[in-house]
């Protein structure tokens, strides 16, 4: 060999052997279970471990010490301190000891009987490590999910994987070890999880990244996160949060209206700052800096900030709507407008690989704020660009409106999952909507025709319950709004009594993930030849007389018998404008529409009584028509007589014959026409008669 290769490799190994006396590898051990030991990798895929030593290089020492069914519980069925592998971690004398346990602790046999020994047995394991070295650095992580497709899920493992999550974090701050959340990446992700409960490769993939970013911090460049940018309306008279992402704990200002606000970036490299409350009005414009870089926001009002989400009646753009051209002619500088453009129409195709990747990356919703010029207005919501002109032409307040929907969604694709897999029976199908007759038949074939290509057993899909959350409202969450807006229902009138407890559910999860106590203005189905509509639209009736703060407006007299879509848009908007100003603005105005009060039967008549009216009328002051009685063997019959009375509509009654119930606008396709002085219709309703 010739001596200058020769040189060259003594020269190569001294340098090598300099660095490591000079820098020696710290030792990194995973301690956990089956996540950690990686029984849900197939194909040759790596464990957490193994790419979190890819991820940390050669400065690192990364070993695996999990053991499939370990419990953190000394006294439970099988304790991680009764392994090899927790001995071999102890000899190992990490420098760094990452631990994830807890998922088998919430087994039956351990944590009903030793449920109140996790804290100690936690804080034993910590300190057993601890005597091993006392300059290690410890760090304990959050649960990874368990689904409600796991077969103990209901029968006791929901509950008591909830305690342990609640306690992890207090074990961390009570022992001063640090937490790492490897949860909320993915709580979302049931697509990583083919068994419910352990991840796979990309799973994998994902909880490495997470720890390696606790252990060496995050470098990336300044940013605003998504639902911020110039021509943005802030919510007025409220606190609203700025956020965005930047290196792991580096100091942000923010500028604004001649002072100064601090933020820090978190180990995670997100920060947020509160901006104080402010009166309607604008332009201002918002600087963000850290030490080397600087975003502004230019452009941006205080008013009134709107969510108008779901399904295709909300997205129905307002080119396509009746009498458009005037709103979209005019000019309107006080509305902002946030579409949320769909990455892919759910239509009766076949989608890519590429397509079926995002999807499961929830990378389907893109948008941003814009101004309202005339091609940006013909594309969005012909409802909601209708309510907010006609909000800002009364109040002269600025109004922002989020468009977030997706066409033939359903209720469920909207909640949130940890509040679907809290009910008992919404947990038994979420994770099996493809095959569950609680799914709409329509929703089941269109997702089969997009998902012919997909392989994996939990492949996402927006119909898919709780996707459209996880993938879009959950970008808003921290958001000021001043109320919701809100149509569907189409793609659930298959299930009435399904529906009544999702949407109630729907409510109380958006109220409850926004902590904000937000009016919804929704809108009852039209009128349409759909033999369950007429129920559901009474339904919706009663659901807005059972939900606190939720106002409807009624759609039934503009449907048409043929097209689920009617193109009458622009009067829907306005009812629910109508609805806001009386409601949220407190107008003098009677927006609501007559409903159902009581009823006094004589000997041939019966008086209908209705709330939300002076004097009511009917459309063009034509004959009254829609209703109809229902005999005691269930016949239908027509009144022999009707007259309307200020607040009252007296029905006279056929001889002879036992009625038994009433009911008005209850064909699919109504020509009903009873409205009030203010011209809102009656809504769809029905009641016994004892």
């Amino acid at each position: 060999m010739h001596l200058w290769i020769r040189k060259i490799m003594l020269l190569t190994t001294i340098v090598t052997w300099c660095t490591v006396m000079v820098y020696p590898q710290k030792k990194v051990a995973c301690i956990g279970d089956s996540i950690t030991k990686g029984l849900g990798i197939k194909n040759g895929n790596k464990t957490y471990p193994e790419r979190l030593q890819e991820l940390l290089g050669s400065n690192y020492d990364v070993q695996n010490f999990g053991f499939s069914g370990a419990t953190l519980l000394r006294k439970g069925h099988k304790p991680y301190v009764e392994t090899t592998e927790y001995r071999q971690a102890l000899a190992f004398q990490p420098d760094i000891a990452v631990i994830a346990l807890g998922i088998n602790d919430t087994d039956p046999r351990n944590w009903p009987n030793y449920g109140d020994e996790f804290e100690q047995d936690y804080g034993l394991l910590i300190g057993d490590l601890i005597k091993t070295n006392p300059h290690i650095a410890i760090y304990i992580c959050t649960l990874t999910p368990i689904f409600s497709g796991h077969p103990r899920f209901l029968s006791g493992t929901r509950d008591w994987y909830q305690e342990i999550s609640l306690l992890i974090p207090k074990i961390a701050k009570n022992n001063q070890v640090k937490l790492i959340d490897i949860n909320g990446q993915l709580k979302s992700r049931i697509d990583l999880f083919e068994d419910n409960i352990h991840p796979n490769a990309v799973g994998a993939t994902l909880i490495a990244k997470q720890v390696h970013r606790a252990l060496t911090g995050v470098k990336q460049p300044l940013s605003v996160d998504l639902n911020f940018g110039d021509h943005m309306v802030l919510q007025r008279n409220r606190e609203n949060q700025i956020a965005g992402k930047a290196s792991s704990h580096e100091r942000v200002t923010l500028h604004f209206n001649h002072k100064v606000y601090q933020g820090e970036a978190n180990e995670n490299g997100h920060w947020s700052i509160r901006l104080p409350s402010m009166p309607a009005g604008g332009p201002y414009e918002i600087v963000i800096r850290s030490e080397d870089e600087e975003v502004k926001l230019k452009d941006v009002l205080f008013g009134d900030v709107y969510l108008a989400s779901g399904q295709s009646n909300m997205a129905f753009e307002l080119k396509h709507a009746l009498a458009s051209d005037s709103l979209i002619q005019i000019k309107a500088p006080h509305i902002r407008l946030f579409k949320s453009a769909n990455l892919v129409q759910t239509n009766s195709t076949t989608w890519d690989l590429t397509t079926l990747e995002k999807i499961n990356n929830l990378d389907f919703f893109s948008g941003k704020w814009s101004l309202p010029t005339k091609g940006n207005k013909a594309d969005f919501s012909a409802v909601a660009y209708a309510f907010a002109i006609e909000i800002a032409s009364k109040t002269n307040i600025p109004i922002g409106i989020v468009e977030l929907d997706v066409p033939g969604s359903n209720t469920e694709s909207w909640i949130d999952r940890t509040t679907l897999e809290q009910d008992n029976l919404l947990a038994t199908y979420i994770h099996n909507w493809r095959k569950s007759d609680f799914i709409q038949d329509f929703c089941r074939t269109r997702s089969d025709q997009n998902l012919a290509l997909a392989t994996q057993k939990y492949q996402r899909h927006p119909y898919d319950p709780s996707f459209n959350f996880e993938a879009g409202v959950v970008h808003w969450l921290k958001t000021q709004f001043t109320a919701i807006l809100w149509y569907q229902g189409e793609s659930n009138a298959h299930n009435i009594e399904l529906h009544e407890l999702l949407f109630k559910t729907l409510v109380s999860s958006w109220r409850h993930q926004l902590q904000q106590q937000l009016p919804f203005y929704y809108v009852q189905l039209s009128s349409i030849n759909l033999p369950s509509w007429p129920r559901f639209r009474d339904s919706q009736r009663k659901l807005n007389q059972q939900t606190e703060d939720t106002y409807m407006a009624i759609s039934s007299d503009v449907g048409d018998p043929l097209d689920v879509h009617p193109k009458n848009k622009v009067i829907i908007g306005k009812r629910l404008a109508n609805l806001a100003l009386a409601h949220t603005y407190k107008y003098q105005i009677n927006a609501d529409y007559p409903s159902f009060k009581y009823h006094k039967k004589k000997e041939k008549t019966i008086d209908v009584y209705f709330n939300n009216t002076k004097t009511l009328t009917t459309r063009n002051n034509q004959p009254l028509q829609g209703f109809i009685l229902i005999d005691k063997k269930g016949f239908t019959h027509q009144p022999a007589r009707l007259s309307i009375q200020k607040n009252r509509v007296t029905i006279h009654l056929p001889e002879h014959i036992i009625i038994t119930e009433i009911r008005y606008a209850y064909s699919p396709y109504t020509t009903a026409n009873l409205e009030n002085e203010s011209g809102v219709p009656a809504s769809t309703f029905s009641f016994k008669i004892d």
